[in-house]
């Protein structure tokens, strides 16, 4: 090979790792522009998670504050408007405690400090104690809630489960409190319990608007919203959904959104049951539990 052809071939091996390279740099160039993008969105979505939140903390502070005001004010024998502002009191306080719980919830997330405790619970006091919890706001709307449960030919529903109890509460909170806001008034929500290969099957179904089919993939994210106005609140879908995802996921289940045939939403939650033994320390924090019971 004479040096002519050599010089050729390694020019042409030049151009070609210079080609490669220059392909290689467009796609770091590209990534890098994605990455930019998405920090961006990111400081946007969580600028109005917060003000969002905040919306949430200090309107029901400021309702609660008013409405004290205006009960002192109240002459002698005014029981009837003070039975009726004392129960807005209590619908604003318990709104905004459920709210703090999210919050304080998807912090733990975030921060990755989130404990699995697992014990035995009985099914049926967990689903009696959710009409109990909404009992006030079910009974303004006018809706009723129905709780069934179900056994089928493949398993029969146990009366105990094993699981982290105080996860699965507030994941039926969530899924129960968005049925609720987006439900028409005079209507029934169903929350129906049953056993399917070894996991305990828990769906909630209601006859409100639902979410659209492209709206699904972003309606856990918990700093996206689907509606991300600064001013309104929505306590149910964004930093709702998004703690029933993370919680169900942690607990080794699956989470999934479908039409309800009837018209709405049905939102399905399967979790297998834990074979960890049972601690003290769970017994404690179980015999403990100070929860208020709305």
């Amino acid at each position: 090979m004479n040096s002519e052809t050599k010089l050729e071939i390694d020019l042409e091996a030049c151009r070609q790792r210079n080609s490669q390279l220059s392909i290689e740099n467009d796609e770091l160039v590209r990534s890098l522009f994605e990455v930019n993008d998405k920090l961006r969105d990111s400081e946007k979505l969580k600028g109005h998670f917060i003000s969002n939140i905040t919306n949430e903390i200090v309107n029901p502070f400021t309702s609660v504050l008013a409405l004290a005001q205006n009960i002192k004010q109240l002459k002698e024998g005014d029981i009837v408007h003070a039975h009726r502002m004392a129960e807005m009191i209590y619908l604003e306080a318990f709104q905004l405690d459920f709210q703090l719980k999210n919050i304080f919830a998807a912090a733990q997330i975030e921060a990755g400090n989130e404990e699995m405790k697992q014990y035995s619970f009985r099914i049926d006091e967990l689903g009696e104690s959710l009409g109990h919890y909404f009992e006030s706001l079910l009974a303004k709307r006018n809706i009723r809630l129905s709780v069934k449960f179900i056994n089928n030919l493949n398993a029969d529903l146990p009366v105990s489960f094993v699981s982290d109890k105080k996860k699965v509460d507030l994941i039926l909170k969530n899924l129960i409190s968005n049925s609720i806001k987006y439900s028409p008034e005079n209507s029934v929500i169903d929350l129906e319990f049953y056993m399917e290969r070894g996991s305990l099957v828990m769906e909630v179904s209601d006859h409100g608007k639902g979410i659209h089919e492209v709206d699904r993939k972003i309606v856990f994210d918990r700093f996206k919203q689907l509606d991300e106005k600064i001013n309104s609140i929505n306590t149910g879908h964004g930093l709702g959904l998004s703690i029933v995802q993370a919680y169900t996921e942690m607990l080794g289940g699956k989470v999934s959104l479908n039409d309800n045939p009837e018209g709405g939403l049905k939102i399905r939650i399967s979790i297998p049951e834990s074979d960890e033994n049972v601690g003290w320390d769970d017994l404690e924090d179980f015999l403990l539990d100070s929860e208020a019971s709305y």
